[in-house]
């Protein structure tokens, strides 16, 4: 008897424990984590590293959740697109967060802005390239972010500095400036870079080109017609561009960047996170981890303050990150200065 007794109050104390940690896990703040792409992109990888980092760094009881709209898979057709939407839509209202962090424009566009109407739900928009103002989000005191600006600045700095040397010598002699043209997938993305590369003052470099194509086979048709006429391609957003027209396969990385290395005329410049992992040369990219760490600080300090508390102030990141594979650039007759070199090496992304 004493012993029942004994195996009953043990029970009890088990079963109370177990309530109390589901009802303090019940009574945390819900961050729901949207990402664009899949987890196992190099963007979203880096993104989601930088998030745990700053979680378990800053202790603050929080209940995470993440859910991926995959919009850069193979065979992301209307339907499988409408389908996808509706999942994420069916996740936030399903989870209910107390901060809706969505990541990339295809996110925001597609589902953020939708809760527009929902002054209760904080929203924190990451890596947008179109202007907040696209989404509805101006004057909104329910909404703030990190906008994504690309490092531009930096990439004609790094052209200049290929002026007058081989293969870019001729063009030096005639005193003909640099000719840039720039590619990205047909995607809310892809239109969102070439906007800002438009708009960038180039001087006193030259854009001559910028195009948004639908599938791998235009992309090489436009590389190939641009030959003779640019002497770089900035390769911005690919990932999941179909192979063809109709294809419901998209073209890897590996493929991509390889092609772009062997038979592409002018130089290539990724301005994509993972364009070297993928087999580049060169990249000059915004920073996955700097866009989590700093989008990640300001939901914690956000969610910490009083309901009723004006947003932290929206941002910009302008850090970037430099990847370079020796062996691709001396194939083009190129040693970058030691600057870049030495850049690549401080984050493990110089290989040879």
């Amino acid at each position: 008897m004493r012993r029942q007794l004994r195996r009953l109050m043990i029970l009890s104390f088990v079963l109370g424990g177990l309530l109390a940690l589901a009802g303090f896990r019940a009574s945390l703040p819900r961050i729901l984590i949207l990402h664009s792409g899949s987890e196992g992109s190099a963007w979203v990888r880096g993104l989601d590293l930088a998030f745990e980092r700053e979680l378990q760094a800053s202790r603050q009881p929080v209940r995470v959740e993440r859910h991926y709209m995959r919009l850069d898979e193979p065979g992301s057709s209307p339907e499988v697109v409408r389908v996808r939407v509706q999942d994420a839509r069916r996740a936030v209202d399903r989870l209910s967060p107390d901060m809706l962090i969505a990541v990339d424009d295809e996110a925001n566009n597609l589902v953020a802005r939708h809760e527009n109407g929902r002054p209760d739900l904080r929203r924190l928009y990451v890596s947008i390239n179109q202007p907040p103002s696209r989404y509805g989000y101006d004057g909104r005191t329910s909404v703030t972010g990190v906008a994504e600006t690309l490092p531009l600045l930096a990439i004609r700095d790094v052209i200049e500095a290929l002026h007058g040397v081989p293969p870019f010598a001729a063009g030096t002699a005639s005193h003909r400036p640099l000719r840039v043209a720039a590619l990205a997938r047909d995607s809310e993305t892809g239109h969102a870079e070439l906007e800002q590369v438009k708009r960038f003052d180039w001087a006193p470099l030259q854009l001559v080109e910028a195009a948004a194509v639908g599938d791998f086979g235009q992309w090489k048709r436009g590389c190939e017609s641009w030959a003779g006429k640019a002497d770089i391609i900035l390769v911005l957003s690919y990932r999941g561009m179909p192979l063809a027209a109709g294809s419901t396969k998209a073209v890897t990385g590996a493929e991509l960047a390889g092609w772009m290395e062997t038979a592409c005329r002018p130089m290539p410049i990724g301005v994509s996170s993972g364009y070297v992992a993928d087999g580049g040369g060169l990249s000059i990219a915004p920073s996955p981890e700097e866009y989590g760490r700093i989008s990640m600080r300001m939901a914690l300090e956000w969610l910490a303050s009083d309901s009723q508390a004006a947003p932290p102030k929206a941002q910009e990141a302008t850090h970037f990150d430099v990847a370079l594979n020796a062996t691709r650039l001396r194939r083009r007759g190129l040693n970058l200065p030691p600057l870049y070199v030495e850049a690549a090496h401080a984050r493990n992304a110089y290989s040879d």
